[in-house]
């Protein structure tokens, strides 16, 4: 029998116990439909209560404002987010505040794990079926709460206005619920997910090089951005408010430095437009993030070498979708031919190009009525320059993956015909093998024997 004090980090049998029975707890459950349309509704919640936060900061600013103007301005904010054009006191804001839309997606993916986790699981053979209708419940439920939403401020526009807000409803569950079920795309769809990452390689790095292009831009004119802060007197609060009105916008400026690393250039506003040769400038407005935009005039020559951000795209999105077709060619016995290559990466290429072109369109808008007007992308150019230069660089890529995968079976196959030199003497003399310093024609010159005359002599006596 053990006397004294038990040892302090020793559980006691009550907590021992208790852990017994929340190792062996399940989690409640409830019918899918039920689980989807709670995910959609808490997605929503949650995304509206963080634009209010921000709202609410507002009102201890000014607290004249009254609470239904609050209430209204939180649900603006909250539809812009879902690309919902709004109307404000003389402005029109139509351009998304990506960052926003990020959060509330990341809320989403959640939302869609925990209504899968509290569902009943589905049967091994039902649950491509049980993806597309948790979907669609999510879908519904979370377009007709942006629908009420709408209805409830009034925001104005044709119907055509929700189409953003419906994507982003129909894409969003899709993603959430396909990653809590597991699932995995039929053996026929394996390209679709190999294209999907030859895309996100190319993707990735121009996001990379447009936030090297932003914080470049940022940290030159860090000057011009404190002082344009400085002069609008926010305060502590008000400062808060402008820095995270700021952020919710950082994903635009990235895709927008994007485009410009790209060579198609920016548009801000009337009259202001930048690209990595020229700079114009028009009316702006006092924003401090816009303290960064270069001065009027030509660009340094070193601005060019930001075009090879486009180069360096098509080469990565060309490299993942050539070298994996090429592993799955090696393993059927078969090899990909330079031209088949080619054409592949540069296929890769100009759909990375494309691809990056439409990411513009929810990145740019109008953010008022007069100077900040058509912000982002200049599309045209973008349309053309993108997919142009990430096919060339995706066409060269695959060719030189190609012929230098020809090269290496050729090698491999000449190796394997090559001769295997006899070591039995009965077979007569080794033939001599030139070494690494010695000429290629000079080992193949056939040698003879000389004996000695010494032994000749003897021969003949």
């Amino acid at each position: 029998m053990r006397f004294g004090r038990r040892h302090r980090n020793t559980p006691s049998a009550r907590v021992r116990h208790l852990e017994a029975m929340t190792e062996q707890a399940e989690p409640w459950r409830l019918p899918w439909p039920v689980t989807s349309g709670l995910a959609a509704v808490i997605t929503a919640a949650l995304g509206w209560v963080l634009v209010a936060g921000y709202c609410v900061l507002g009102w201890i600013s000014v607290p004249q404002l009254k609470a239904s103007a609050v209430l209204a301005l939180s649900t603006q904010g909250w539809l812009l987010a879902h690309g919902v054009s709004v109307s404000l006191p003389g402005a029109q804001l139509s351009i998304m505040p990506l960052g926003l839309t990020l959060i509330i997606v990341l809320i989403g993916l959640a939302a869609c794990h925990q209504a899968v986790l509290h569902s009943r699981p589905p049967l091994a053979g039902e649950i491509g079926s049980r993806l597309l209708r948790m979907s669609g419940v999510f879908a519904v439920v979370y377009v007709v709460v942006l629908a009420g939403g709408r209805q409830f401020v009034e925001a104005g526009g044709s119907a055509s206005t929700l189409l953003g807000a419906m994507a982003l409803s129909c894409l969003l569950p899709l993603a959430g619920f396909a990653r809590a079920l597991a699932w995995r795309p039929p053996r026929g769809m394996t390209i679709v997910r190999t294209v999907g990452w030859s895309l996100a390689a190319g993707l990735l790095v121009m996001i990379a090089a447009g936030s090297a292009v932003t914080a470049t831009a940022l940290i030159r004119g860090r000057s011009q951005v404190i002082m344009i802060h400085e002069s609008l007197l926010p305060g502590t609060l008000g400062g808060v408010m402008l820095l995270l009105g700021q952020l919710a916008w950082l994903p635009n400026l990235i895709l927008w430095a994007g485009a410009w690393s790209v060579g198609a250039g920016i548009q801000l506003g009337l009259g202001t437009v930048v690209s990595p040769a020229q700079t114009t400038l028009g009316m702006l407005p006092s924003i401090p993030v816009l303290g960064a935009v270069p001065a009027a005039g030509p660009m340094p020559p070193s601005c060019l070498l930001w075009l090879l951000s486009g180069v360096v795209a098509g080469g990565a999105a060309a490299a993942v979708l050539v070298k994996r077709l090429q592993t799955r060619a090696a393993a059927n016995g078969r090899q990909l031919g330079v031209d088949v290559t080619a054409i592949v990466g540069a296929l890769a290429g100009v759909g990375c190009g494309l691809v990056f072109t439409l990411l513009q369109l929810p990145a740019g808008g109008d953010l008022g009525s007069v100077r900040l007007t058509s912000l982002g992308a200049r599309m045209s150019a973008l349309l053309v320059m993108a997919p142009s230069t990430m096919g060339l660089a995706g066409m060269a890529t695959g060719a030189v993956l190609g012929w230098r995968a020809g090269r290496s079976d050729w090698q491999s196959v000449r190796s394997a015909e090559a001769p295997v030199p006899s070591l039995n003497p009965a077979d007569g003399p080794v033939p001599a093998v030139a070494t690494t310093g010695e000429a290629a024609d000079e080992a193949e010159v056939p040698t003879t024997v000389v004996e000695d005359r010494s032994k000749l002599a003897e021969r003949d006596r």
